[in-house]
């Protein structure tokens, strides 16, 4: 059973409700990456496995766009310092392209997750509290204050200020709200008297945005507002006296309601070079969810986050999504061959995972098994069939190259070549930014390198150029004769697939040999190996 379906399943067994809400959230503070995206697609996970359990479900997204700025960070002007302590929904969008701060790092997210298979429900917390959602919420959090003091001291090294309130008020003079402290509150009258550090100082209602509550005490009036009863949460809320388990006794105690189920989630790390770095939108260290979308398929990153546990470690490597591609065609392969071995007999428990998964990462599932082309080998043909004068990859080119690849393209239909397309154009992308650029050397270097060479290099060189001429030119003939030719000089076939890399890219590695000679120009190749003429 995939895990999301036995979260799923103990939700319904320990919980009875008209509706399964499902809960994300996170704060637009920065670029929005893809360790953030686990919560979201975490979530996702657990509410199709509840909606496989048939029960009434729904996915929800709150963005805290009414968290303040708490500093400059890295990727922002210096100018931004005024603005630290506002709202994020109430600050200019540092590129001017959107209305607000958060839009402008929200919005690139939310565009991400149609492609991603998510379908949920968008709230932006700055309009539920101009809405007027939390307004009851704040009243009683202003009337138990003892109590929610009495709650989070339990957690603290040092007490909360005996005239502490539960409130963040928003200075209507500058606009900050961390600069303000609340000072009196009427209950009669449900107003609050607050004062600023800038020096103003007013008797408010706080309500319809005047106010925002402390993360500690929304959390779980938000749980309350939308009766959600599952939601993903990084290891450090879930820690002993973290927000999850001050937020369970606020929920508990002061708002009536149940807190959701503990789903935690561990963090992703950036690998760079032999270091492992955690994702961090405040220090610049991230891979945003809307660069995967320009060189990989998202339902591969669905696959790198959802084929473990949220609890397990992932170390994320741009170099290897290669190898990770090649992880999700095979899964994909197994779908189709367990489907048909499906209708003839029953399947073991790790081939019903196999299919679940797929099910789970996939969000359109083809008709039948797609062209597959593996995503290094298309990054390869991607640059080899790119015209530089159109901008675009000649798809003529790309289709002789893969029937001189030996691929059978005669069941080609629509979706495969608009797959392959996607692929071609992402692995392009991947290839020049974090991959490996393919630079093949001009004719002067490669007769330079090619005097470097050993004599038995030198001979299989020129007897392999001869042959080139009289073979079919197809990875498959093209592989053996590379083979054949050095066993018949008694030539160590790793020196011959070292002289050919040097020759053509000036190094001593590069594709699968054959394949890469069948993808590039004849012409090109016989001349390339007829270097002592």
């Amino acid at each position: 059973m995939h895990w999301a379906d036995g979260i799923s399943e103990k939700i319904v067994n320990k919980r009875e409700t008209e509706k399964y809400v499902v809960s994300s959230g996170i704060t637009p503070s920065g670029h929005i990456h893809i360790g953030n995206a686990r919560e979201t697609l975490t979530a996702d996970a657990i509410y199709k496995g509840l909606v496989s359990k048939g029960v009434n479900a729904e996915l929800i997204f709150v963005a805290d766009t009414y968290d303040p700025l708490r500093k400059v960070y890295p990727f922002l002007p210096e100018e931004y310092e005024k603005y630290i302590g506002m709202p994020l929904s109430e600050i200019p969008c540092p590129e001017g392209c959107c209305e607000s701060y958060a839009e402008h790092f929200l919005k690139p997210f939310l565009d991400s997750l149609e492609d991603l298979g998510i379908n949920l429900t968008t709230y932006r917390a700055d309009k539920c509290y101009k809405d007027g959602l939390y307004d009851e919420k704040i009243i009683l959090a202003l009337e138990n204050r003892d109590k929610i003091k009495e709650i989070l001291d339990k957690y603290r090294k040092e007490p909360l200020p005996e005239n502490w309130y539960p409130l963040n008020v928003i200075c209507e003079e500058c606009g900050k709200q961390s600069s303000t402290k609340v000072i009196e509150y009427d209950s009669e009258n449900q107003t609050v008297t607050y004062e600023c550090s800038c020096g103003f100082k007013n008797t408010v209602k706080p309500f319809k945005g005047r106010a925002k509550l402390p993360w500690r005490v929304d959390w779980p009036a938000r749980w309350s507002i939308f009766n959600v009863v599952a939601e993903p949460m990084g290891k450090d809320h879930a820690a002993s006296g973290g927000s999850y388990d001050t937020g369970l006794k606020i929920a508990r105690e002061i708002y009536n309601y149940r807190a959701p189920e503990k789903i935690v989630y561990e963090w992703i790390q950036l690998k760079i070079g032999d270091k492992a770095v955690p994702m961090s939108s405040s220090s610049g260290v991230v891979f945003a969810v809307k660069d995967w979308m320009k060189v990989c398929h998202p339902e591969v990153l669905r696959f790198l986050l959802l084929r473990s546990k949220p609890t397990k470690h992932i170390d994320f490597d741009l170099k290897a999504i290669s190898n990770l591609v090649d992880d999700y065609d095979e899964l994909e392969r197994n779908y189709f061959a367990l489907k048909d071995k499906a209708e003839k007999e029953e399947l073991n428990e790790n081939e019903k995972d196999k299919i679940r998964l797929y099910e789970l990462i996939t969000p359109n599932i083809p008709e039948k098994l797609p062209l597959q082309v593996p995503y290094r080998f298309c990054s390869i043909i991607a640059q080899i069939a790119y015209d530089m004068e159109s901008k675009e990859i000649n798809m003529e080119r790309v289709m002789d190259i893969l029937r001189r690849n030996n691929y059978d393209l005669e069941s080609v239909d629509e979706y495969d070549l608009e797959r392959l397309k996607t692929r071609l154009s992402m692995s392009r992308n991947w290839a020049l930014t974090y991959g490996e650029k393919l630079e093949i050397i001009d004719i002067n270097k490669a007769k330079e390198i090619y005097e470097e060479l050993n004599e038995k290099q030198k001979e299989w060189i020129k007897t392999f150029g001869e042959k080139l001429k009289d073979v079919e030119f197809d990875a498959i003939t093209l592989h053996e004769l590379i083979y054949n030719s050095a066993k018949d000089l008694e030539l160590n076939p790793k020196e011959a697939f070292q002289a050919s890399y040097k020759i053509i890219l000036g190094k001593k590695y590069g594709p699968k040999l054959g394949s890469f000679l069948a993808s590039l120009n004849k012409d090109f190749v016989v001349d390339r190996y007829c270097l002592s003429r």
